[in-house]
Protein backbone atom coordinates (compact mmCIF):
# COMPACT_ATOMS: atom_id res chain seq x y z
CA UNK A 1 0.00 0.00 0.00
CA UNK A 2 1.45 3.22 -0.99
CA UNK A 3 0.49 6.57 0.28
CA UNK A 4 1.22 8.34 -2.87
CA UNK A 5 -0.59 7.16 -5.41
CA UNK A 6 1.29 8.28 -8.96
CA UNK A 7 -1.27 7.67 -12.17
CA UNK A 8 1.21 5.70 -14.46
CA UNK A 9 -1.70 4.28 -17.27
CA UNK A 10 0.01 5.97 -20.19
CA UNK A 11 3.38 4.79 -19.30
CA UNK A 12 2.31 1.15 -18.56
CA UNK A 13 0.85 1.17 -21.66
CA UNK A 14 3.52 2.44 -23.69
CA UNK A 15 6.01 -0.08 -21.93
CA UNK A 16 3.57 -2.77 -22.37
CA UNK A 17 3.60 -2.33 -26.12
CA UNK A 18 7.27 -1.61 -26.68
CA UNK A 19 8.10 -4.61 -25.22
CA UNK A 20 6.02 -6.42 -27.66
CA UNK A 21 3.92 -8.04 -24.89
CA UNK A 22 0.79 -8.88 -27.27
CA UNK A 23 2.22 -11.86 -28.69
CA UNK A 24 2.96 -13.29 -24.88
CA UNK A 25 -0.32 -12.59 -23.10
CA UNK A 26 -1.20 -15.31 -21.13
CA UNK A 27 -5.15 -16.12 -20.40
CA UNK A 28 -7.28 -15.49 -17.78
CA UNK A 29 -9.98 -16.75 -15.96
CA UNK A 30 -12.69 -16.20 -13.33
CA UNK A 31 -12.91 -20.06 -12.26
CA UNK A 32 -11.11 -21.85 -9.64
CA UNK A 33 -9.45 -24.94 -11.16
CA UNK A 34 -11.27 -28.03 -10.34
CA UNK A 35 -8.49 -30.36 -11.12
CA UNK A 36 -6.98 -32.09 -7.64
CA UNK A 37 -3.64 -30.61 -6.55
CA UNK A 38 -4.30 -27.86 -9.05
CA UNK A 39 -2.55 -25.18 -6.85
CA UNK A 40 0.56 -27.19 -6.12
CA UNK A 41 2.57 -25.99 -8.54
CA UNK A 42 2.00 -22.16 -9.11
CA UNK A 43 2.09 -18.47 -7.83
CA UNK A 44 -0.49 -16.77 -5.73
CA UNK A 45 -0.67 -13.19 -6.52
CA UNK A 46 -2.38 -10.45 -3.91
CA UNK A 47 -3.94 -7.94 -5.68
CA UNK A 48 -4.81 -4.93 -3.00
CA UNK A 49 -7.96 -3.87 -4.76
CA UNK A 50 -8.81 -0.29 -4.93
CA UNK A 51 -7.78 2.40 -2.63
CA UNK A 52 -10.10 2.71 0.88
CA UNK A 53 -13.15 0.91 -0.81
CA UNK A 54 -14.19 -2.69 -2.41
CA UNK A 55 -12.65 -5.16 -1.82
CA UNK A 56 -8.81 -6.72 -2.45
CA UNK A 57 -8.27 -10.49 -4.51
CA UNK A 58 -6.26 -13.16 -5.08
CA UNK A 59 -5.22 -14.76 -8.39
CA UNK A 60 -3.43 -17.49 -9.22
CA UNK A 61 -1.00 -18.68 -11.75
CA UNK A 62 -0.28 -22.62 -12.78
CA UNK A 63 3.27 -22.76 -13.98
CA UNK A 64 1.91 -26.12 -16.03
CA UNK A 65 -0.60 -24.15 -17.92
CA UNK A 66 0.31 -20.28 -17.78
CA UNK A 67 -2.89 -19.85 -17.16
CA UNK A 68 -3.74 -16.50 -14.29
CA UNK A 69 -6.99 -17.56 -12.44
CA UNK A 70 -8.59 -14.19 -10.92
CA UNK A 71 -10.24 -13.37 -7.71
CA UNK A 72 -10.17 -16.83 -6.19
CA UNK A 73 -11.45 -16.10 -2.74
CA UNK A 74 -15.04 -15.05 -3.57
CA UNK A 75 -15.33 -17.83 -6.62
CA UNK A 76 -14.37 -20.21 -3.75
CA UNK A 77 -16.40 -18.72 -0.70
CA UNK A 78 -18.87 -16.41 -2.34
CA UNK A 79 -17.65 -13.98 -0.31
CA UNK A 80 -15.36 -10.49 -0.56
CA UNK A 81 -11.87 -11.15 0.51
CA UNK A 82 -11.87 -7.01 2.22
CA UNK A 83 -9.65 -4.30 1.75
CA UNK A 84 -6.67 -4.03 1.26
CA UNK A 85 -5.39 -7.05 0.84
CA UNK A 86 -1.29 -7.45 1.77
CA UNK A 87 0.15 -10.32 1.82
CA UNK A 88 -0.08 -14.27 1.86
CA UNK A 89 1.82 -17.31 3.49
CA UNK A 90 1.40 -20.51 3.12
CA UNK A 91 2.27 -22.44 6.21
CA UNK A 92 1.30 -25.64 7.30
CA UNK A 93 -1.30 -26.71 4.65
CA UNK A 94 -3.40 -23.39 4.98
CA UNK A 95 -2.94 -20.02 3.00
CA UNK A 96 -2.80 -16.89 5.72
CA UNK A 97 -3.98 -14.06 4.13
CA UNK A 98 -3.35 -10.39 5.71
CA UNK A 99 -5.92 -8.14 4.73
CA UNK A 100 -5.33 -4.53 6.19
CA UNK A 101 -7.64 -2.38 6.42
CA UNK A 102 -10.30 -4.68 7.61
CA UNK A 103 -7.55 -5.73 10.40
CA UNK A 104 -8.03 -9.34 10.11
CA UNK A 105 -6.09 -12.47 8.99
CA UNK A 106 -8.21 -14.70 6.50
CA UNK A 107 -7.21 -18.72 6.70
CA UNK A 108 -7.94 -21.15 3.25
CA UNK A 109 -7.18 -24.26 2.95
CA UNK A 110 -4.52 -24.14 0.49
CA UNK A 111 -5.61 -27.06 -1.40
CA UNK A 112 -8.81 -25.70 -2.24
CA UNK A 113 -8.80 -22.00 -0.83
CA UNK A 114 -11.93 -22.86 0.73
CA UNK A 115 -12.51 -20.59 3.83
CA UNK A 116 -11.15 -22.69 7.39
CA UNK A 117 -11.05 -19.22 9.89
CA UNK A 118 -10.05 -16.05 10.59
CA UNK A 119 -8.39 -13.72 12.85
CA UNK A 120 -9.34 -10.40 13.89
CA UNK A 121 -8.20 -8.21 17.15
CA UNK A 122 -5.13 -6.58 14.83
CA UNK A 123 -4.29 -3.38 13.95
CA UNK A 124 -3.45 -2.57 10.10
CA UNK A 125 -1.46 -5.88 9.79
CA UNK A 126 1.08 -6.57 7.23
CA UNK A 127 3.06 -9.49 7.19
CA UNK A 128 2.50 -12.96 8.42
CA UNK A 129 5.67 -15.52 9.31
CA UNK A 130 5.48 -18.98 10.44
CA UNK A 131 7.50 -19.69 13.45
CA UNK A 132 6.71 -23.00 14.79
CA UNK A 133 3.87 -25.42 14.79
CA UNK A 134 0.77 -23.72 15.85
CA UNK A 135 2.62 -20.30 15.94
CA UNK A 136 3.11 -17.39 13.86
CA UNK A 137 3.81 -13.61 13.91
CA UNK A 138 2.10 -10.61 12.05
CA UNK A 139 3.88 -7.65 11.73
CA UNK A 140 0.81 -4.97 12.75
CA UNK A 141 1.33 -0.98 12.49
CA UNK A 142 0.50 -0.35 16.23
CA UNK A 143 4.02 -0.94 16.17
CA UNK A 144 3.87 -4.63 17.63
CA UNK A 145 4.37 -7.87 16.31
CA UNK A 146 1.07 -10.10 17.40
CA UNK A 147 2.18 -13.65 18.78
CA UNK A 148 -0.36 -16.01 16.91
CA UNK A 149 -2.08 -18.99 18.54
CA UNK A 150 -2.87 -21.27 15.58
CA UNK A 151 -5.16 -23.87 17.22
CA UNK A 152 -7.28 -21.34 18.38
CA UNK A 153 -6.66 -18.97 15.63
CA UNK A 154 -6.11 -16.07 18.86
CA UNK A 155 -3.86 -13.47 19.61
CA UNK A 156 -1.69 -15.00 22.35
CA UNK A 157 1.10 -11.97 22.87
CA UNK A 158 2.20 -8.90 21.56
CA UNK A 159 5.63 -8.03 21.49
CA UNK A 160 6.52 -3.94 21.28
CA UNK A 161 9.10 -3.25 18.15
CA UNK A 162 9.92 -0.04 16.28
CA UNK A 163 7.62 1.98 14.19
CA UNK A 164 5.60 0.31 11.02
CA UNK A 165 7.13 -2.82 11.63
CA UNK A 166 6.79 -4.68 7.87
CA UNK A 167 8.94 -7.95 6.50
CA UNK A 168 9.93 -10.45 8.77
CA UNK A 169 12.68 -12.72 8.40
CA UNK A 170 13.37 -15.83 10.57
CA UNK A 171 16.98 -17.69 11.03
CA UNK A 172 17.69 -20.11 13.56
CA UNK A 173 15.77 -19.11 16.67
CA UNK A 174 16.23 -15.07 15.86
CA UNK A 175 13.24 -12.94 14.04
CA UNK A 176 14.26 -9.62 12.54
CA UNK A 177 11.43 -6.97 11.96
CA UNK A 178 12.45 -4.27 9.71
CA UNK A 179 10.77 -1.22 10.73
CA UNK A 180 10.12 0.75 7.70
CA UNK A 181 8.29 3.65 9.55
CA UNK A 182 4.54 3.37 8.73
CA UNK A 183 3.18 7.02 8.17
CA UNK A 184 6.16 8.47 9.59
CA UNK A 185 10.32 7.09 8.93
CA UNK A 186 12.24 4.88 11.00
CA UNK A 187 15.27 3.16 10.49
CA UNK A 188 15.81 0.22 12.98
CA UNK A 189 15.61 -3.61 12.53
CA UNK A 190 13.68 -5.74 15.58
CA UNK A 191 15.24 -8.50 16.71
CA UNK A 192 12.86 -11.16 18.56
CA UNK A 193 13.84 -14.89 20.27
CA UNK A 194 11.58 -17.03 18.45
CA UNK A 195 11.59 -19.42 21.20
CA UNK A 196 10.69 -16.74 23.93
CA UNK A 197 8.93 -14.21 22.60
CA UNK A 198 11.41 -11.83 23.96
CA UNK A 199 12.60 -8.48 22.50
CA UNK A 200 16.29 -9.19 22.48
CA UNK A 201 17.53 -5.49 20.64
CA UNK A 202 17.34 -3.08 18.26
CA UNK A 203 20.28 -2.78 15.65
CA UNK A 204 19.93 0.70 13.68
CA UNK A 205 20.12 0.79 10.26
CA UNK A 206 19.79 3.34 7.24
CA UNK A 207 15.94 4.74 6.53
CA UNK A 208 12.88 2.65 5.52
CA UNK A 209 14.54 -0.97 5.68
CA UNK A 210 12.23 -2.34 3.17
CA UNK A 211 13.23 -5.99 1.59
CA UNK A 212 15.45 -8.81 4.07
CA UNK A 213 16.87 -11.94 2.44
CA UNK A 214 19.61 -14.60 3.16
CA UNK A 215 22.08 -15.80 1.06
CA UNK A 216 24.20 -19.18 0.75
CA UNK A 217 26.36 -18.09 3.54
CA UNK A 218 23.56 -17.17 6.16
CA UNK A 219 24.38 -13.64 5.87
CA UNK A 220 21.44 -11.21 6.07
CA UNK A 221 20.74 -8.77 3.49
CA UNK A 222 18.57 -5.48 4.48
CA UNK A 223 17.76 -2.77 1.75
CA UNK A 224 17.03 0.42 2.86
CA UNK A 225 15.10 2.80 0.54
CA UNK A 226 16.20 6.30 2.39
CA UNK A 227 13.72 9.36 2.63
CA UNK A 228 11.94 10.16 0.14
CA UNK A 229 9.09 9.27 -2.76
CA UNK A 230 10.94 8.54 -6.65
CA UNK A 231 9.74 11.25 -8.03
CA UNK A 232 9.06 13.32 -5.51
CA UNK A 233 12.18 14.81 -4.74
CA UNK A 234 12.20 16.82 -1.22
CA UNK A 235 14.40 18.38 1.19
CA UNK A 236 16.08 16.14 3.30
CA UNK A 237 15.72 12.91 0.83
CA UNK A 238 18.68 10.57 1.71
CA UNK A 239 20.05 7.85 -0.35
CA UNK A 240 19.59 4.04 0.25
CA UNK A 241 21.92 1.53 1.47
CA UNK A 242 22.43 -2.02 0.92
CA UNK A 243 23.61 -3.70 3.93
CA UNK A 244 25.15 -7.41 4.59
CA UNK A 245 24.76 -8.26 8.72
CA UNK A 246 26.06 -11.27 10.73
CA UNK A 247 23.02 -12.52 12.53
CA UNK A 248 25.51 -14.18 14.65
CA UNK A 249 26.94 -10.76 16.15
CA UNK A 250 24.41 -8.75 14.49
CA UNK A 251 27.56 -6.76 13.24
CA UNK A 252 27.30 -5.00 9.56
CA UNK A 253 29.61 -6.31 7.45
CA UNK A 254 29.30 -4.03 4.25
CA UNK A 255 28.16 -0.85 3.17
CA UNK A 256 26.91 0.13 -0.28
CA UNK A 257 25.59 3.43 -0.89
CA UNK A 258 23.36 4.46 -3.28
CA UNK A 259 24.56 7.25 -5.45
CA UNK A 260 21.70 9.94 -4.49
CA UNK A 261 19.37 10.48 -2.72
CA UNK A 262 16.27 11.20 -5.53
CA UNK A 263 15.94 7.48 -6.87
CA UNK A 264 14.93 5.28 -3.75
CA UNK A 265 15.63 1.24 -4.48
CA UNK A 266 12.59 -0.87 -2.86
CA UNK A 267 12.00 -4.52 -2.44
CA UNK A 268 14.53 -7.39 -2.34
CA UNK A 269 14.63 -10.90 -3.83
CA UNK A 270 17.14 -13.33 -4.27
CA UNK A 271 17.86 -16.23 -6.57
CA UNK A 272 17.57 -19.57 -6.07
CA UNK A 273 21.42 -20.20 -5.33
CA UNK A 274 21.48 -17.65 -2.99
CA UNK A 275 24.44 -15.72 -4.79
CA UNK A 276 22.51 -12.55 -6.49
CA UNK A 277 20.14 -10.16 -5.36
CA UNK A 278 17.28 -8.23 -7.18
CA UNK A 279 15.96 -4.90 -6.53
CA UNK A 280 13.57 -2.07 -7.95
CA UNK A 281 15.64 1.22 -8.94
CA UNK A 282 15.41 3.68 -11.08
CA UNK A 283 11.86 2.46 -13.65
CA UNK A 284 13.58 -0.89 -13.58
CA UNK A 285 14.91 -3.87 -12.02
CA UNK A 286 19.13 -4.14 -11.09
CA UNK A 287 21.12 -7.07 -10.14
CA UNK A 288 23.87 -7.60 -7.53
CA UNK A 289 26.11 -10.19 -6.98
CA UNK A 290 26.80 -10.50 -3.85
CA UNK A 291 30.33 -10.57 -3.78
CA UNK A 292 30.85 -7.24 -5.28
CA UNK A 293 31.38 -4.18 -3.66
CA UNK A 294 29.77 -2.03 -6.31
CA UNK A 295 26.17 -1.13 -7.37
CA UNK A 296 25.46 -1.99 -11.06
CA UNK A 297 24.86 1.20 -13.04
CA UNK A 298 22.54 -0.01 -15.87
CA UNK A 299 19.26 -2.31 -15.28
CA UNK A 300 18.96 -5.85 -16.07
CA UNK A 301 15.48 -5.02 -16.77
CA UNK A 302 14.09 -1.61 -17.70
CA UNK A 303 10.89 -0.46 -18.22
CA UNK A 304 9.23 2.95 -18.68
CA UNK A 305 6.42 2.06 -16.29
CA UNK A 306 5.93 1.61 -13.02
CA UNK A 307 7.43 -1.58 -10.88
CA UNK A 308 5.37 -2.05 -8.05
CA UNK A 309 6.38 -6.11 -6.89
CA UNK A 310 9.38 -7.68 -7.09
CA UNK A 311 10.28 -11.50 -6.46
CA UNK A 312 11.67 -14.47 -7.26
CA UNK A 313 10.59 -17.82 -8.02
CA UNK A 314 13.19 -20.64 -7.39
CA UNK A 315 10.78 -23.28 -9.09
CA UNK A 316 10.77 -21.51 -12.52
CA UNK A 317 14.00 -19.12 -12.20
CA UNK A 318 12.53 -16.37 -13.41
CA UNK A 319 11.56 -12.74 -11.99
CA UNK A 320 8.01 -11.67 -11.06
CA UNK A 321 7.45 -8.05 -11.52
CA UNK A 322 4.21 -6.16 -11.02
CA UNK A 323 2.90 -2.89 -12.94
CA UNK A 324 -0.22 -1.25 -11.22
CA UNK A 325 -1.05 0.75 -14.32
CA UNK A 326 -3.34 3.73 -13.24
CA UNK A 327 -4.52 1.64 -9.52
CA UNK A 328 -7.74 1.60 -10.71
CA UNK A 329 -7.87 -0.96 -13.52
CA UNK A 330 -6.52 -4.59 -13.34
CA UNK A 331 -2.88 -4.65 -13.40
CA UNK A 332 -0.25 -6.17 -14.87
CA UNK A 333 2.31 -9.37 -13.99
CA UNK A 334 5.42 -9.91 -15.88
CA UNK A 335 7.41 -12.61 -15.67
CA UNK A 336 11.45 -12.10 -16.93
CA UNK A 337 14.45 -14.33 -17.53
CA UNK A 338 17.08 -13.37 -14.61
CA UNK A 339 19.70 -14.21 -17.04
CA UNK A 340 18.98 -11.96 -19.84
CA UNK A 341 16.47 -9.75 -18.31
CA UNK A 342 13.71 -10.46 -21.11
CA UNK A 343 10.27 -10.71 -20.85
CA UNK A 344 8.94 -14.06 -20.54
CA UNK A 345 5.07 -13.82 -20.77
CA UNK A 346 3.01 -11.35 -19.28
CA UNK A 347 -0.54 -12.00 -17.37
CA UNK A 348 -4.01 -9.45 -16.25
CA UNK A 349 -3.85 -10.18 -12.24
CA UNK A 350 -6.34 -7.59 -10.29
CA UNK A 351 -5.80 -4.12 -9.31
CA UNK A 352 -3.00 -3.45 -7.74
CA UNK A 353 -1.03 -6.38 -7.52
CA UNK A 354 1.02 -5.99 -4.92
CA UNK A 355 3.03 -9.11 -3.27
CA UNK A 356 3.43 -12.79 -4.85
CA UNK A 357 3.54 -16.11 -3.07
CA UNK A 358 5.23 -19.48 -4.35
CA UNK A 359 3.76 -22.74 -3.90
Amino acid sequence: MKHIKIAVLNLGIAAFLAAGLISCERDSESVVPETPGAFDNGVFVCNEGPFQSGTGTVSFISRSTGIIYNDLFKTSNNLPLGNIVQSMTIFKGKAYIIVNNANRVEIVDIKTFKSVGFIEGLTLPRFFIGIAEGKAYVSCWDNKVAVLDLSSNTISARINVGTGPERMLKTGNLVFVANQGGFSIDSTITVIDALTNKFLSTLPVFSKPTGMVTDKNGKLWVLCSGKGFNGWPQPGDSEGHLLRINPADLSIEKNITFPDNSNHPDKLAINESGDVLYYIYKEGVYSFQIESETLRTSALISRSGYCYALDYDITAKCIYLSDPLDYVQNGWVFRYNPLTGKVIDSLKAGIIPTFFTFN
